[in-house]
């Protein structure tokens, strides 16, 4: 059976929820930040702030000097976090298979609920009514047969529509996707645009029009042996190919509970700056702990950073007195 599986962003999502809680800042350029150190990094910025310049990760000091009334607000992580979970409900009332990706976007497979809602084209318009009349957030839907698919139609598509839905399918994935330039592709970074442009693969469509066993080839002459894994999942990335489900709960005994990020690590070398990042972690693994109903002793954090060739890293950690 075909499936239909959702994207949802919420647009700026941090600076959307502040500008709900305050109607004066309505129609200013806002920025979530630390307004105190302008060595600081913008966690987000409304649609009004990115049109003059501003961008996330960028410095307070560098946005200000772009966009010199930018009004930059002090982060409240909890105040997202309760907002998110109550998206959460808004998702769940129409499907109960919900996946949170991050505080902002969530997986929804909706195959089941066609016949109750409608077409998947009102169901992401109903969403996007409930979510921004419930919350002042503006969502983005992208729509897809798999999860990578959802992904990069929200990504490369729904972001950039005024009504903020894309549907990417099997259909249209030629002539939408792959004229995209390879780094648009999902989980491709700087490094392996690097690579794949030496390669001559200068579009996604350069890889998915590939035999899989040509484009491993070319992997291993470029990256080594090791590079079979990273082959196929690249391979099947561009052609839109995703077997996993929408996870809304565990069938299984888990044994940690976890959550990553990727960043550009020059943005990152103070531990202010750090330690933005390092709460926003610790907040989505105690949702998800508090989701399953579980607690626990060992805390443990790691960072690991690979150049597409190589990798290294680093971890640690510690038990509690007490669960928590």
């Amino acid at each position: 059976m075909k499936r239909t599986i959702f994207l949802v962003d919420g647009q700026s999502f941090y600076a959307s929820v502040e500008k709900a809680a305050r109607p004066d800042l309505r129609d200013k350029p806002i920025a979530v930040g630390d307004p105190d150190r302008r060595g600081g990094i913008i966690l987000a910025a409304c649609p009004i702030a990115k049109a003059r310049g501003v961008t996330t990760a960028s410095r307070v000091g560098e946005a200000m000097g772009k966009c010199p009334d930018l009004v930059v607000v002090r982060p409240r992580m909890q105040t997202y976090v309760t907002i998110s979970l109550f998206i959460s409900e808004i998702f769940a009332s129409f499907t109960d298979q919900v996946e949170p990706y991050s505080i902002d976007e969530q997986f929804l497979d909706v195959t089941g609920s066609i016949k109750y809602f409608g077409p998947p084209l009102e169901i992401a318009r109903q969403i996007q009514e409930r979510v921004l009349l419930s919350t002042g957030v503006w969502s983005r839907v992208g729509i897809g047969p798999t999860k990578i698919l959802a992904k990069m139609a929200t990504d490369n598509f729904a972001k950039k529509r005024p009504d903020g839905i894309f549907e990417l399918n099997q259909d249209n994935i030629e002539a939408e996707l792959w004229p995209l330039p390879v780094h648009q592709m999902f989980m491709v970074a700087n490094r392996m645009t690097q690579h794949f442009v030496r390669m001559g693969l200068n579009t996604i469509g350069d890889i998915a029009r590939l035999d899989f066993g040509d484009f491993k080839a070319r992997m291993r002459r470029r990256m080594g042996r090791q590079s079979d894994i990273q082959a196929g999942y690249y391979w099947q990335t561009a052609r839109g190919i995703d077997p996993s489900p929408v996870v809304s709960n565990i069938r299984s005994q888990i044994k940690n509970i976890s959550h990553g990020k990727t960043l550009r690590w020059r943005l990152y070398t103070k531990l202010t700056d750090i330690e933005v990042v390092l709460l926003e972690l610790v907040v989505e693994v105690c949702r998800r702990a508090r989701r399953y109903g579980y607690q626990g002793r060992v805390v443990s954090v790691g960072a690991g950073e690979t150049d597409g060739e190589k990798s290294a890293g680093f971890g640690r950690q510690m038990t509690l007195s007490q669960s928590t």
